[in-house]
């Protein structure tokens, strides 16, 4: 029995000692492993050092061993080689880490989601597009990520009714129903399809679009706009006005681009007085150099040169404007010796060159500018931040 008992005891030892050894050498490989992760790492900083980012970039791939730990690393990289701008590297990460077996279905998505992202950031908007729907088509807790790519796709590609649908499909989700972006674009898309349909000479059906506009955005100003252009085409010029003196209520901002059409729309109903009250209640609320030259210019039609002159330059002194001062010297040049003429003429010329170089609108939130009005920002792509700058928008006119 003693004999027996040793028996046992040795062969618990041999097992012991077995396993040990067999940990160490694990444990040796790993060492090994990870050392030879580090010398990566070094050797991609080195070529960091040296100004070789791709050769750096291509080490850290290399490195990244894909297992449960470093997946986030992977997904992170690849969203920094897009932003840097190496989108085929990118892709390559997001390919690589997608062909691994065993990954998560909330891993997949997200993959799939980066890698839709880098084939839009790389004008591949057709592989972006069946990649999303691929995961839209599988009711993945991702659709509403998928939905708001789908959307930049669409608008990117001037799918307008997609673009609208998708939007609508998106507002359905509580996190997203009072999101005014979302709600805002929608109405954009649908002013687009009005527009399109106004230049067919198709009021009705763009009276439809711009119903459907402000079913997303009541507050819309390029619906009120685009509702007031359909009005004045068709004769309704009262309904017209009324849309126009809306949004020089609502948003004063813009009484320089409404001023125009509503002129018209007074003058066809023969009522320019109406108008001349509503650009002096409209002055006396806030000194607008663009109310101003309207005035002026009625004042001048009906009693002259000089009482235009005199009003115009009442209000020129109280806020100095060189939109007023080039209409100033374009009234009073011919009223004057041909020596004081050919001076003002010169003057005018400067005022008029630093008119001309001037930005009529800027981008509150990327600061870009530009003389023409854009409903979408060329630059940052955000609808609704492009606003007229008071001192030059009167000479965008």
């Amino acid at each position: 029995m003693e004999n027996f008992a040793i028996y046992i005891l040795l062969i618990v030892a041999i097992g012991v000692g077995w396993t040990i050894g067999r940990l160490s050498k694990v444990a040796k490989k790993r060492a090994i492993s990870r050392g030879s992760i580090y010398q990566d790492y070094f050797v991609g900083l080195n070529f960091l050092l040296n100004d070789e980012p791709d050769e750096a970039i291509d080490t850290f791939i290399k490195a990244l061993e894909i297992n449960s730990e470093t997946i986030d690393s992977h997904l992170a990289l690849g969203a920094l080689l897009r932003r840097r701008g190496k989108v085929d590297k990118a892709i390559q990460v997001h390919q690589a880490l997608l062909a691994r077996p065993s990954l998560s279905q909330s891993v997949i998505d997200a993959t799939r989601i980066q890698l839709a992202r880098d084939y839009i950031t790389s004008g591949l908007l057709d592989r972006a597009e069946r990649l999303l729907h691929e995961i839209l088509s599988e009711d993945s807790p991702a659709q509403w990520e998928v939905l708001t790519l789908l959307i930049t796709i669409y608008q990117t590609e001037k799918e307008w009714e997609k673009a609208i649908d998708c939007s609508r499909r998106l507002l359905k989700n509580v996190g997203y129903r009072k999101n005014s972006e979302t709600r805002a674009a929608a109405a954009h898309y649908c002013c687009e399809l009005a527009e399109n349909m106004i230049k067919q000479e198709q009021f009705r059906t763009a009276r439809e679009h711009i119903r459907r506009a402000f079913s997303f955005d009541r507050k819309s100003i390029r619906a009120s706009f685009t509702l007031a252009s359909i009005e004045q085409e068709l004769g309704n010029y009262k309904a017209a006005i009324k849309e126009l003196d809306q949004i020089r209520l609502n948003t004063p901002e813009f009484v320089s681009q409404v001023l125009g059409p509503l002129a018209q729309c007074y003058e066809e109903l023969s009522n320019l007085s109406e108008y001349e009250k509503l650009l002096t209640t409209s002055l006396n609320k806030e000194l607008d150099i663009s109310v101003v030259l309207s005035l002026s210019d009625l004042l001048r039609q009906r009693e002259g040169d000089e009482s235009a002159i005199s009003f115009l330059y009442g209000y020129v002194n109280k806020k100095p404007s060189l939109a007023g001062l080039m209409e100033l010297l374009r009234l009073q040049i011919p009223n004057t010796d041909e020596k004081v003429s050919d001076n003002l003429k010169l003057l005018e010329q400067i005022v008029n060159r630093l008119l001309i170089k001037s930005s009529a609108y800027q981008c509150n939130h990327c600061g870009y500018e530009s003389r023409k009005l854009y409903w979408l920002c060329p630059s940052c792509k955000k609808w609704d931040c492009i606003k007229p700058i008071v001192e030059a928008e009167s000479a965008a006119n």
